[in-house]
């Protein structure tokens, strides 16, 4: 019997736990589905940002400005619409927005977080010289672009691979005779799109430009993009082409699933490491604020609950940036400037 008056206990989770719970619903069902290697950057960016966002759910109260500095009264976030070539924008905003929320919530900002996904770089950059955002995620390589003319903070990269991003490939078949890359003259080559996989398609560029062979399209005989990366995988197994630019990270995975692969397919080239997303923090909001931010990821990332989503999403969690996660593709950049700039002295 419950006395009148009495407090009745509830026996339901909490509003903040049923969303933790329908969040690790939604996720384990994604990869159970076996999406999780098939996606593209685009998608592993938007996973690497959700689990970085609910880092800071259990984040402390507000952060008080010191004198004299003024607050955000909302959170605003920038992304490159690139960044999500294997989703619908519509459908990244709105889960992102969601995850803002909570962020905001925790920060003792505005309840509406403003994220914007800028359809390209003139009017990130722009955006962003204006003040009018916190956080800002974008390309490895248009950082190296933008830092050069627009105050930016780097501050955290993903840790997979201690921080220093993904490993292009050029795979071939084992006995296909093709031993060098000037053996790949007059070849088919499945080649991973621009809009996913960039770096992949600058690093093939740049291989060319040392061997002397010219465009793509007058060295291999057909270029092809593949519709996802473990299509590539297989596609030179199953010799529907003579080669592929892959990920090593993709080459592992496809691996592990047809034993097969490991003795029909080998490595012609392998690039550097070449980081591909860079987090950064705007030197114009309060320092106060972006030190409270920045310690509370350090923190969170290596708790029960942060340690419980890396394993959801098959992740190392995020670590802060050092100069060394950009040096493969800082010296990728400049090694297709100089050749670019002698092949063009040269016609």
């Amino acid at each position: 019997m419950v006395r009148r008056g009495a407090s009745r206990t509830r026996t339901g989770p909490k509003k903040g736990a049923m969303s933790h719970i329908l969040f690790i619903r939604f996720s384990s069902a994604f990869l159970s589905q076996g999406f999780y290697h098939r996606v593209g950057r685009g998608a592993r960016v938007f996973l690497c940002l959700l689990l970085w966002s609910l880092i800071f759910w259990q984040q402390p109260g507000p952060v008080a400005a010191e004198p004299g500095e003024a607050m955000p009264k909302i959170l605003r976030v920038g992304f490159l619409q690139r960044q999500f070539a294997d989703l619908d924008p519509r459908d990244a905003k709105a889960a992102i927005e969601v995850q803002c929320r909570e962020i905001s919530r925790s920060l003792g900002l505005g309840p509406a977080p403003q994220v914007t996904i800028f359809s390209d770089m003139q009017s990130l950059s722009a955006a962003v010289r204006r003040g009018e955002l916190e956080l800002v995620t974008m390309p490895g390589i248009e950082y190296l672009k933008l830092r050069k003319t627009t105050p930016l903070i780097p501050s955290f990269v993903a840790a997979d691979n201690s921080g220093l991003g993904t490993r292009y490939l050029i795979i071939t078949s084992k006995d296909s005779g093709i031993r060098s890359f000037a053996d790949l003259k007059g070849k088919t080559m499945l080649l991973p799109s621009l809009a996913s996989h960039d770096l992949g398609q600058l690093w093939l560029d740049v291989l060319l430009l040392k061997a002397g062979k010219g465009a793509r399209d007058s060295f291999f005989s057909q270029v092809k993009a593949p519709p996802r990366m473990f299509n590539a995988v297989i596609g030179v197994f199953l010799r529907q082409a003579d080669a592929a630019v892959v990920t090593r990270a993709a080459l592992d995975a496809s691996r592990q699933l047809n034993p097969q692969l490991e003795a029909q397919l080998t490595i012609l080239v392998e690039s550097r490491n070449l980081n591909d997303v860079v987090l950064c923090l705007i030197p114009g909001s309060p320092e106060k604020f972006r030190n409270q931010l920045y310690k509370e990821i350090i923190r969170r990332n290596d708790s029960r609950g942060g340690r419980q989503l890396h394993t959801i999403f098959h992740s190392s969690g995020v670590i802060p940036f050092n100069a060394a996660s950009l040096e493969g593709l800082e010296e990728l950049v400049n090694e297709h400037d100089h050749l670019k700039g002698l092949s063009g002295r040269r016609k």
